[in-house]
């Protein structure tokens, strides 16, 4: 009986499939595993990550010590009678007014320094949790992969310039943009326009070079909408409407009242930049630059060719008229983007870097847009073990090089600390760059001794983003031309008024010495790279 049982095709059948089932269930289990253990590894790098920001004691991020000095300038200019000599505080909505609104709150708690420590950690929590989320809003489905790559984007160039802002402007942009896509597909209802229109003032305030960008991936969508009529369009525009209404608002405001009373007009001695083709093609690698070391280099390689394989495979879909309505949206936009960026110059006046800040999102677009398993089960395999390698690597390396900075910092502190209060302080960065980092970390290291007392340094920026103009008594109307503190190159010192400052604060490379200095300038320390001089 049992052996004619065994031999029965049916019972084998049975066996066969109760087999596959066990099979399926232990590959699934095996896969849920996998799955855990990278949200645990995303959690663990994310953490780690941090670490950059907060676990060293000098700063090699440009912009952040000059963020830390006005922090601490305009929370006490109200009551700082000497300060009001230099500088008019005049504060109004607009773009950056959420990176000064967090900075003034976090300041009250942690002090300027560690507030602007917060404000760029922000972009890193906030890139990949957008990206995590978008995803989920576009494809359902919950990948840790995504938020590797937000991690990984968190750590460029830009990162290292100090742009935190228009950062945490990308972030906000990435988690909008998936909820207007579905707006622009199915209307939302009235709670979900609510907050598209709140979302949207929200960038705008954020950072207002990120609300353009979204604007035009907006006007793309719309005009390439297969809808009859002008309704659809309309109801699509709609949430945009009021953020664009108040974008421009303040800018007619702002040609009215260029100047605040008691405030004089400066002139930022900056003019419009173009980049040679040669120069615009180097740019394409600055979402992963950070270090010299070359590791952040192949990193963004690697995610390039990653991009660039999704970008063909989407193409073939739409072609075929297999394309969804974000994909076809977002590939277009992302083609209208990198127009942008080849015709868009390197500066316009003193906003810099405005070719480079579409970079990243040529390649986020096409990360939001890519489908689960776009290139296949295998190619979609790698990535989700390649991901988590490469975002350790990359934070690692990021350490590394923070551990080296350190070094070549040496005596910024001692050497600042013997500022005075009060005093005004002319900054001469001869050889700002970093041989551990791509950029150039030693800018703004003046603008600490402001972070700590009152204090006039020699640079800082006069517009709507920092709310803050110079008195016609600032000696930093008094500049040079030739003056640019981040491509300075020489001292040409009878271009300068010394008498308009009372210390000078020259930075070169450890190793090198300094020669003609006037004799009306007396040595007070020397560490490091750093020479601090008195006025006699």
């Amino acid at each position: 009986m049992t052996s004619r049982t065994r031999e029965n095709p049916a019972f084998d059948d049975a066996a066969e499939s109760s087999a596959r089932g066990l099979d399926l269930r232990a590959a699934a289990l095996r896969e849920a595993r996998v799955k855990r253990l990278a949200w645990v590894a995303l959690a663990f790098t994310g953490m780690a990550a941090c670490g950059v920001f907060w676990g060293f004691d000098a700063l090699p991020f440009q912009d952040l010590p000059a963020h830390a000095g006005l922090i601490a300038l305009r929370a006490r200019i109200e009551s700082s009678v000497w300060e009001q000599q230099y500088f008019v505080h005049a504060p109004h909505i607009g773009p950056y007014t959420l990176f000064r609104f967090l900075g003034a709150i976090f300041a009250r708690v942690l002090g300027p320094v560690s507030a602007v420590r917060l404000l760029a950690t922000l972009p890193l929590v906030t890139l990949p949790t957008a990206l995590i989320l978008a995803r989920r809003r576009l494809h359902g489905e919950w990948s840790p992969t995504y938020g590797f790559l937000g991690i990984v984007l968190s750590f460029g160039f830009m990162t290292l310039l100090g742009f935190a802002s228009y950062q945490l402007g990308l972030s906000v942009l990435v988690f909008t943009l998936p909820l207007w896509l579905g707006h622009a597909e199915r209307p939302a209802g009235l709670r979900g326009e609510i907050l598209l229109v709140g979302l949207c003032l929200l960038l705008f305030i954020a950072h207002g070079h990120a609300f353009l960008l979204f604007s035009l991936i907006v006007f793309v969508s719309v005009a390439s909408m297969r809808a009859s009529g002008l309704r659809p369009r309309f109801v699509a525009l709609r949430p945009v409407l009021p953020a664009l209404a108040l974008a421009a608002g303040v800018a007619a405001w702002e040609r009215v009242y260029l100047v605040p009373p008691g405030a004089v007009a400066a002139d930022p001695h900056t003019t419009t930049v173009f980049q040679s083709a040669y120069d615009k093609f180097t740019l394409l690698i600055t979402p992963t630059l950070m270090t010299r070391s070359g590791v952040d280099f192949l990193i963004g390689v690697v995610v390039w060719l990653w991009t660039l394989l999704n970008i063909a495979r989407m193409v073939s879909l739409v072609g075929r008229g297999a394309g969804s309505f974000a994909e076809r949206r977002l590939l277009g936009a992302t083609a209208v983007l990198f127009a942008a960026f080849v015709v868009l110059p390197h500066n316009i006046r003193w906003f810099g870097f405005v070719d480079g800040r579409l970079v990243p999102l040529l390649l986020l677009l096409p990360a939001l847009a890519a489908r689960p398993n776009l290139l296949g089960s295998t190619a979609a395999a790698i990535e989700r073990r390649v991901a988590p390698v490469l975002t350790i690597v990359m934070v690692g390396a990021a350490l590394v090089a923070s551990h080296r900075f350190q070094h070549e910092a040496r005596g910024w502190r001692e050497v600042l600390g013997q500022v005075p209060t009060e005093a005004r302080l002319l900054n001469l960065p001869l050889d700002p760059n970093s041989d551990v980092f791509t950029a150039h970390p030693f800018v703004h290291y003046d603008k600490l001794v402001m972070a700590e007392r009152p204090s006039v340094p020699s640079d800082v920026w006069f517009h709507q983003g920092s709310a803050l103009y110079p008195t016609a008594k600032n000696p930093a109307l008094h500049l040079p031309a030739s003056y640019i503190e981040s491509d300075l190159k020489r001292i040409n010192w009878p271009a300068y008024e010394l008498a308009d400052w009372d210390y000078v604060l020259v930075r070169t490379r450890p190793e090198a010495s300094l020669d003609g200095v006037p004799a009306a300038l007396s040595l007070v320390d020397h560490r490091g790279g750093w020479w601090l001089y008195r006025r006699l």
